[in-house]
């Protein structure tokens, strides 16, 4: 089981955390708009480089995640995360520091007379591989290309383009309810995209407990 903690002493940190959410559920909502064909870009290339922008500002927002309620162990990297955009190795790094680091989706189970069970989901959701497979296409997306090497095709694009929704539904099974731990220890974050009344993400410091403890309480 777990329960909330007295979280003042995180404060500073679920305000970042509130502010990191909120922006991924604004490039949510553009992207969106662009697979909804709401909003469109003129020409198809600058169409697919404005939703792959958005996707990789979103994935480097997960990464964030994990080192705002992190932040001292993940000190001594904070200048080289900054300074390189290699998603492969960001990822190496984080869970060299904390194996924990990355999101788990969740999904919250009331429990009678108790506190309510934190039940994993299994299927559905960005992968860290995946994450480090979509945030290096985009990338490749980010870049003039060499007027000598073979341009993009309007096929190559398309199918592309295609990938997009099903990018985005993992990512959203992923951040919709997740927990992270905290390094070293029992605490975690406790977190949604939206909560149902109203629309603002959420998230709270918790203890996970076991049964016994539970029992004492």
């Amino acid at each position: 089981g777990t329960k909330s903690m007295e979280n003042e002493q995180y404060r500073i940190e679920l305000d970042l955390y509130h502010e990191c959410l909120y922006d991924i559920r604004q490039r949510i909502d553009i992207i969106n708009a662009h697979v909804h064909k709401t909003i469109t870009e003129k020409f198809l290339i600058i169409e697919v480089e404005t939703v792959c922008l958005q996707f990789r500002k979103i994935l480097e927002s997960i990464a964030l995640l994990s080192l705002i309620v992190n932040k001292e162990a993940y000190a001594e990297q904070n200048e080289k995360f900054a300074k390189h955009y290699h998603a492969g190795r960001i990822i190496k790094d984080l869970e060299r520091i904390n194996p924990d680091f990355y999101p788990k989706p969740i999904k919250r189970v009331p429990k009678e007379n108790t506190y309510d069970e934190l039940v994993n989901v299994t299927e559905g959701y960005l992968t860290k591989d995946e994450f480090v497979n979509i945030y290096e296409r985009c990338g490749g997306m980010m870049h003039a290309r060499n007027p000598f090497a073979s341009q993009r095709t309007q096929k190559e694009l398309q199918e592309l383009m295609q990938l997009f929704p099903v990018w985005l539904s993992k990512i959203c099974v992923l951040l919709s309810q997740h927990e992270i731990k905290l390094y070293g220890g029992k605490l975690m974050v406790v977190a949604m995209l939206a909560r149902s009344d109203n629309g603002f993400p959420q998230a709270v410091i918790m203890e996970r407990i076991d049964d016994e403890e539970a029992l004492n309480k």
